[in-house]
């Protein structure tokens, strides 16, 4: 047991020493959700991420898990990021989940410290898993950074899964607004 617990210590020491900056944490709200997430840079232009969305809208009582691998190339004045996210999904329509693909572009804007964007992902058939045949999120948004690395950001997100037995459902949409705290 003890060889576990130095290997972990020493697994997390590691991950968290690898650049400054590098670890992220946001929260989210919207009048029928609530969600966390989670990342860190792994290698210079790579993050690795977790994150949970409950949500209640349209009777969907949806928990989502969320682990996500996003290439983050530098690209000067932009905030860019391309990847995978795996998610399982349990709500009162059916249980499953898929590997999606996607990823997020944000630009500054005139306005200092303001920038806009979005992002998607889409979980396409041939890579999901019990209940679900697909699913797609997308959103836009407007960030305001509030100190170095700190933002507070509003927008817009859509949560959309087609299940096996025909029927689709919305599991999450409207507005939503969070901060995302980085260390």
């Amino acid at each position: 047991m003890k060889p576990l617990f130095v290997a972990t210590l020493a697994t997390a020491g590691l991950a968290l020493s690898q650049s400054a900056l590098a670890l992220s944490i946001s929260a989210n709200a919207g009048p029928d959700a609530a969600g966390v997430e989670a990342s860190q840079t792994i290698f210079p232009t790579l993050r690795a991420g977790v994150g949970y969305l409950r949500s209640d809208d349209s009777g969907a009582d949806a928990d989502i898990y969320s682990g996500s691998l996003m290439f983050t190339p530098f690209v000067p004045g932009i905030d860019v990021a391309v990847g995978a996210r795996y998610q399982y999904q349990n709500t009162a329509f059916g249980d499953g989940g898929g590997l999606g693909l996607g990823g997020s572009l944000f630009v500054p804007t005139p306005i200092p410290l303001t920038s806009v964007g979005g992002y998607g992902f889409y979980t396409p058939d041939g890579l999901t898993h019990g209940d679900i045949d697909r699913s797609y999120e997308y959103g836009a948004q407007a960030r305001v950074e509030l100190v170095s690395h700190t933002y507070a950001y509003g927008g817009y997100r859509y949560y959309r899964t087609d299940f096996d037995d025909g029927s689709d459902h919305t599991l999450d949409s409207g507005p939503v607004i969070g901060v995302s705290i980085g260390f």
